[in-house]
């Protein structure tokens, strides 16, 4: 148990700044393309569905972590955005874990500022592919919502639920085998030896 809540306050740590940061700024940008005001600075982790599926893919020891942002707008559009805001966060946290590996200490562990990039680069990169799920909110399930296949998403499309599927899915292996074996994975490791390949 004492080991168990190590990990889980280790990752939280890790993973709070990026994670604040990644979501505030993807808002920010949806807000600012679709012309759309924002009602207060932190709406995008004002709500259950950043915190409780963060906690869930934390809690179970998942490959995966994701945490929602609190949508705007629904629809193809902001969802593109969206997904977009997500890539482009993770070429940042590319570009910062390859100069943090440039300027490492020369003893002991590295400094919080690199392992805080390759938390940046690894939960957006995790966001982007969550974008290929059939979900309201997401990209593919926005755009599958209007076909035949919608009455099926469109019964999930309320924010009220929306976060307890993604919740579900996040304590569950099922994003690990999914995402995490086919996409995820594979191309955090590219992107880890990329990042090394640039010393």
């Amino acid at each position: 148990m004492a080991e168990w809540l190590t990990i889980l306050i280790r990752q939280l740590i890790l993973y709070s700044l990026p994670v604040l940061i990644s979501l505030t700024l993807v808002v920010l940008l949806e807000s600012r393309l679709t012309r759309t005001t924002i009602p207060h600075p932190f709406f995008a982790v004002f709500w259950r569905g950043t915190w409780c599926p963060l906690l869930a893919s934390m809690a179970f020891h998942r490959g995966i972590i994701i945490a929602l942002p609190n949508l705007l707008m629904s629809g193809i559009k902001p969802a593109a955005i969206r997904f977009i805001g997500h890539c482009l966060l993770c070429l940042l946290g590319f570009v910062l874990f390859s100069w943090s590996l440039a300027h490492q200490a020369p003893t002991g562990l590295p400094p919080l500022h690199h392992w805080w990039a390759k938390v940046l680069m690894f939960f957006n990169l995790c966001m982007a592919c969550l974008h290929l799920l059939p979900l309201p909110g997401l990209l593919v399930g926005e755009c599958l919502i209007n076909s035949s296949a919608g009455n099926i998403i469109r019964r999930y499309a309320s924010n009220n639920y929306n976060w307890l599927v993604i919740a579900a899915l996040a304590a569950s292996p099922l994003l690990d085998v999914l995402l995490g074996a086919t996409v995820v994975f594979p191309v955090y490791e590219f992107l880890s030896n990329q990042a090394q390949a640039f010393l």
